[in-house]
């Protein structure tokens, strides 16, 4: 099923079964376990509610074997889990018909994976695929009208395109748009290019910039006063793919003996911004800006896993990245 159907699932109430959760779209699948875990009375939740992060096979047995107490259902959320998936058959499929077991995975699992082949037999595979524009568009929309702030869909489609289809970034886009233009009013495509992202393109390559010339200190600064500007780390962090994603861009072209003003000319975005990209791409190699891309893209789930807090993540990626001054010859 994907990700609407199991919402609605959840409306209704999740039947004692076992779930499994997997597929690129990291935001729009915490937000499905957030919408498990307020379904459930908040007085009821320390003996209804327990998460678990890559339990051995007995733990999650244990758990899933506890009964709920004053309520029909208690719910197991296990992130990941801590063995062979093989071994945890018998609780997918044997547990009591008072859990609900969900269990939630980062990415895309393959096809052979034994736990997604039992989900799958029994219909509760949950497949989160990366929204569409169109999607994006509409949850814009929606979310706005819920604020209420007006948002035409022409303009909505503009929005998207401006922030991007990342939706941790589309959610903290959206909220400064929505306390841009205030409550009462209509966004305007010229709100859009006021308001999004005006300044942070020159601050993220100015911090960049520290790193690179050797001042990681005034770096991790230059990250915390863009971050107590209102940046959340999440989606700064979904900002750096984009701007990595342009460098290497610029890197390709680079390596292919296109000239510069060929590759600027080639790139999508500002002058400005795709200037400053190029500058910045001489300066790593494919495999390290492909590298920086995936670390920096796993910051949502470090935060929905609790691996590790999205801001301390975001500032050892870029403290454990190697920054050359020179650029690559």
């Amino acid at each position: 099923m994907n990700h609407s159907q199991f919402f609605s699932m959840i409306r209704k109430g999740l039947p004692g079964s076992t779930f499994v959760l997997h597929g690129e779209e990291e935001y729009v699948k915490a937000q499905a376990l957030s919408m498990i875990e307020r379904s459930i009375p908040e007085d009821l939740r320390p003996f209804n509610y327990a998460v678990m992060k890559q339990p051995a096979v007995k733990e999650l047995s244990d758990c899933c074997e506890t009964l709920p107490l004053f309520a029909d259902k208690r719910y197991v959320i296990c992130n990941e889990l801590g063995e062979e998936p093989s071994k945890y058959k018998e609780i997918i499929t044997s547990h009591p018909e008072e859990t609900v077991l969900v269990i939630a995975f980062k990415g895309v699992l393959p096809k052979n994976n034994s736990v997604l082949k039992l989900a799958s037999s029994m219909g509760n595979e949950v497949l989160f695929e990366k929204l569409t524009a169109n999607e994006c568009a509409k949850w814009a929309i929606k979310h706005a009208n819920e604020a209420g702030v007006m948002l035409h869909p022409d303009t909505a489609q503009l929005f998207v395109r401006t922030v991007g289809e990342d939706m941790a970034n589309l959610v903290s886009e959206t909220d400064k748009l929505i306390a841009f233009v205030g409550e009462g009013n209509t966004v305007t495509k010229q709100d859009i290019s006021v308001c999004i992202r005006a300044s942070l393109d020159l601050k993220v390559y100015n911090m960049l910039d520290m790193f690179i010339f050797g001042k990681p200190a005034d770096g991790i600064r230059a990250l915390h006063s863009i971050m107590d500007e209102g940046e959340e780390a999440i989606g700064l962090a979904s900002f750096l793919v984009t701007r990595f994603k342009v460098m290497l861009s610029a890197r390709r072209g680079i390596d292919a003996g296109r000239g510069r003003r060929e590759v600027v000319a080639s790139m999508e975005g500002s002058s400005f911004a795709n200037d400053r990209a190029y500058e910045s791409a001489k300066r790593f190699t494919q495999d390290e800006l492909l590298n920086l891309i995936s670390r920096l893209s796993d910051t949502a789930f470090m935060r929905i896993s609790g691996t590790m807090k999205d801001d301390k993540y975001l500032e050892m990626v870029l403290m454990e990245t190697k920054w050359r001054q020179d650029p690559i010859q």
